[in-house]
Formats: structure tokens, sequence, C-alpha cells
């Protein structure tokens, strides 16, 4: 028979297998995007909501590297199970335009649904588990297209 030491010994090893596990599979800053005046950086991020389908989504970093104030320009293209959605069809729902202070950095977030710093990337959940859903389609690359800056 085994002692409580034994099984401390086991839980504690089991939590930091699955803490050095969590760490090992959370996504990093990856950069898509430099210039003198900004950068653009990608995570991908689960999100857990209470009151829609959990969603994974690519969140955007960006940061004003100027002392001026200016707005970040830019079309962003989709492609959804290798299918461009809106290369070809250009839809103004696309047509994204950040302002940003000066040294400031914007970062998605779950909490605001209508973010225009972070892209859709899948459902989380399995289908059965979303009624009403007839299919998941899932990002399989997308791209920023016409990159443009204008100083406030």
């Amino acid at each position: 028979m085994r002692g409580p030491i034994f099984y401390i010994k086991l839980l504690t090893i089991s939590l930091i297998l699955l803490n050095f596990t969590a760490l090992s599979n959370e996504s990093k800053w990856n950069l898509i995007y430099k210039s003198d005046e900004i950068t653009i950086e990608t995570k991908n991020h689960n999100c857990d909501f209470s009151d829609a389908y959990d969603q994974e989504f690519i969140f955007l970093r960006i940061t004003n590297l100027t002392d001026s104030s200016l707005t970040l320009n830019y079309y962003l293209e989709l492609w959804y199970d290798n299918d461009c959605i809106n290369c070809k069809n250009k839809k103004p729902e696309y047509e994204k335009s950040l302002k940003l202070n000066a040294k400031e950095t914007i970062i998605s977030d779950c909490h605001n649904k209508s973010n225009d710093s972070k892209i859709f990337v899948r459902f989380s959940l399995p289908l059965s588990k979303m009624p009403g859903v007839n299919s998941i389609v899932k990002l399989t690359n997308f791209e920023l297209k016409n990159i443009s800056l204008k100083y406030d």
C-alpha cells in the first residue's frame, strides 16, 4: 500500500505536466507586417461564449510606432475551405479602418463581438452541439491587402 506522500508527489507531477502542456499549446504572436510606422501581429485564440457558440479567431495586435495619431486602412481577403469568399467581388464590409493614437496598441479580445481587429476562423464546438448549423467551415488563409496609413 502506498502512503499519502506518494499520492501528493503524483498529483504535483501531474499538475506540473498539465501546466507545461497548456503553456506549450498557447499561441504566440506572429509578425505579419512591419513598417517604420506600424506593426501587425497575429495570434490564434479560442473564445468561450455564454450566449453564443464557442469560436476560434485570429486576433490582431496592431501597434502605432509613431508619435502621431494615424488611421490604418486595409482590405481583408478571406479563404474558407480553400475558397476565397471576397477576392473577385470586393465587399465593403471587408474594408477595415482603425484609428490609433500615438504609440497605441490595439489588441483583439473575445468580449467585443464587433471588433474589427479579429478574424473568424471556425466554430470550436462539434457540429452535433450546434443546432441549426449545417456545416463548419474553417479559415484556410487570409491576406491584408492595400495597407495604407493616413496621419490624422
